[in-house]
């Protein structure tokens, strides 16, 4: 009987292959989920540091909605900014005085297996930026 090398295996690689594919297909999925991550962060901090710029040339209370317009147009698009998760804290308008944007980001997990792990599948994020009160007014 003539025996042929190879078909003891013939099932072997398509087992192996569907027993690794969801395993390398959470990996990826982690990952896009870590990149999405890196990306609202960098996001919410750019708006944060937009935010603390403008704050510092206006201080006033009335520019509040121009604050949050260009907040929101710092992040991107992508990334949308609660108008309730930015806190502006500027306790003596003068010059030469610190004014403190902090905005926050509630950013939703999308791979199955982390979003089991992270509670309600949410993590929160958080950027502070500060900056000096500038004398005179400059436009924007």
């Amino acid at each position: 009987m003539k025996r042929i090398y190879g078909t003891e295996e013939r099932g072997q690689s398509l087992l192996e292959m569907a027993l690794v594919l969801p395993v390398l297909l959470i990996i990826l999925a982690g990952l896009l989920d870590i990149g999405r991550l890196y990306y609202a962060y960098v996001a919410i901090k750019d708006a944060a540091g937009e935010g603390a710029t403008f704050a510092a040339i206006h201080p006033e209370e009335s520019y509040r909605t121009e604050l949050y317009n260009r907040i929101q147009s710092a992040s991107g698009g992508l990334v949308q900014i609660d108008p309730a998760l930015v806190k502006v804290d500027c306790p003596v308008i003068a010059t030469g005085a610190t004014v403190t944007v902090t905005v926050g980001y509630s950013f939703t997990v999308a791979t199955p297996l982390v979003n089991a792990i992270v509670p309600d599948g949410v993590i929160p994020l958080r950027a502070v930026a500060s900056e000096v009160i500038l004398a005179g007014e400059m436009t924007p």
